[in-house]
């Protein structure tokens, strides 16, 4: 059986781990696909969200403007992740297409559950995250009744 005291730390560590997975649980990144035949006039794409299908897509996920195909004949695959989506949250995402000559094309919206930890997900590693602080507040107890009879 290992040390009191390196028991100790083991036993505090795992508890922050656990609790760092509670508190990283509560966003959940959303990866948005598409495909294009062809952008013979596009100058790049923005990409939406809303909280209904009807919108408003208010909140832009993309910084920048989504750089078009190299090559305009062939169109190309896309691929965006939305690190702002928050776990068990339905989103609603619509794609503008930018022409160059400033005309928006609108496609969606797609409608994406982002996923995590739900509440009961939530509830269980808090609960053991608990469990582990309190063998760690034993551990010491135990660390300190050692102590005393060694001396």
């Amino acid at each position: 059986m290992p040390a009191p005291a390196a028991w100790r730390a083991t036993v505090l560590v795992a508890a922050l781990l656990m609790a760092g997975l509670l508190l990283g649980g509560c966003t959940a990144p959303v990866r948005v696909t598409w495909k294009t035949e062809t952008e013979m006039n596009t100058a790049g794409f923005n990409l939406y969200r809303g909280l209904s299908p009807e919108g408003p897509f208010d909140a832009r996920v993309n910084d920048a403007l989504i750089p078009p195909s190299a090559d305009p004949l062939t169109g190309g695959e896309y691929s965006y992740i939305d690190r702002t989506a928050q776990a068990g949250v339905t989103y609603y995402y619509e794609l503008q297409e930018v022409e160059r000559n400033g005309a928006i094309n609108k496609f969606g919206p797609i409608n994406v559950t982002a996923g995590g930890l739900d509440w009961r997900q939530g509830v269980v590693l808090g609960v053991l995250a608990l469990l582990v602080l309190v063998l760690w507040w034993r551990g010491g107890r135990q660390l300190q009744r050692a102590r005393a009879n060694a001396e």
